[in-house]
């Protein structure tokens, strides 16, 4: 079932919308009601997941383990689900679990899109299958195989008609799952905000799987993410608050200049630089970046060409005096990644 979930009734609901990006690049959301549960399947994408709000528990069974992990998943969470991975989603909480998919479509069965294999249900693999043979694989009758097989009438998403109880375990998150809060900081600023990246070193499950890496970035009221660079596709979802982006391409053309709140998706091009300020309220973004290990380039700050190019080169390249170039060394050598809100 490609790119598509269907609220089913019984209470049931989701909401995915997938929109593709440059490279075959993927975001999409994704809503569980309270007491849903999304039937097991997998897919043909490899993505990842920042919960934004609510609980669920997830069933997983990664490609070559032998073993169900099953893991509780809240807000701040970052989960791995990596192609061919068997998942079932399960919201065991009392308000709707929300969920934001950045992910891996280029060689997808559709480029640009996910396509689902349901294991269970009306879509499920084995409809396309007989009885026959089904009977012969399971090791039953014909009669219990077709019992089996075709009892659910659900497609995607079902309402139990009682509360499911899963034990989960902290050691299953382990390679898998990561809370923003747990992950070491790549850069911290003092009332400016973090930086936080994700690779095969804290969530194993990246490694040979993923041809990208996960970067969250928070900053605080009025505070700046300098202008900067990857060589590397970046895939941004504002998670919260809002502020000003601007992106800057080749020849230095204006690519993006607007404001950005919650829920706004954009691309930043390879080698494009971009900047942000943070609004009243903070800004903060879930993305991914098409390198196992993204390098950030400053354009500004203390390891930029400003700062580190020869001075006379530097003044006449520029056309300015040595007394200017002096006075933005002086004020642009305290900060890299992140600039404080003015105090």
């Amino acid at each position: 079932m490609a790119d598509k979930t269907e609220a089913e009734g019984n209470g049931a609901s989701a909401a995915d919308t997938t929109t593709t990006h440059e490279d075959g690049l993927i975001d999409f959301p994704f809503k569980l009601e309270s007491q849903c549960l999304l039937l097991p399947h997998y897919a043909d994408c490899s993505k990842v997941g920042y919960v934004l709000e609510g609980r669920a528990v997830v069933g997983v069974i990664l490609p070559g383990e032998t073993k169900e992990r099953a893991v509780l998943i809240k807000k701040g969470d970052v989960i791995t689900v990596p192609k061919e991975t068997y998942t079932w989603w399960y919201n065991d909480g009392d308000t709707d679990f929300s969920i934001i998919y950045l992910g891996d479509g280029a060689a997808g069965l559709t480029q640009g899109l996910i396509t689902y294999f349901l294991v269970a249900g009306q879509a499920a693999v084995y409809n396309g299958l007989s009885t026959d043979f089904l009977a012969k694989a399971s090791g039953v009758s014909q009669e219990a195989a077709a019992k089996l097989f075709s009892s659910q009438a659900g497609i995607q998403i079902i309402k139990p008609e009682k509360k499911l109880c899963v034990k989960t375990h902290d050691r299953d998150r382990h390679g898998i799952v990561l809370h923003e809060d747990s992950a070491r900081f790549s850069n911290h600023v003092p009332c400016g905000g973090h930086v936080v990246s994700m690779t095969k070193d804290n969530l194993a499950a990246l490694e040979g799987r993923f041809r990208f890496s996960i970067n969250i970035t928070k900053l605080e009221p009025n505070a700046m993410r300098v202008p900067g660079f990857f060589p590397d596709i970046q895939l941004v979802y504002i998670t919260r608050g809002s502020g000003q982006v601007q992106i800057s391409g080749v020849n230095g053309a204006t690519i993006m200049d607007k404001e950005v709140a919650a829920g706004c998706v954009f691309v930043v091009q390879k080698f494009y630089v971009m900047a942000a300020v943070a609004g009243s309220e903070g800004l903060e973004w879930f993305s991914i970046i098409t390198s196992e290990r993204p390098i950030f380039h400053p354009v500004v700050g203390k390891t930029s060409p400003l700062s580190l190019t020869n001075a006379d080169v530097l003044e006449a390249s520029l056309g300015v005096t040595s007394d200017l170039l002096k006075l933005v060394r002086a004020h642009g050598n305290s900060h890299d990644v992140i600039v404080a809100a003015p105090k």
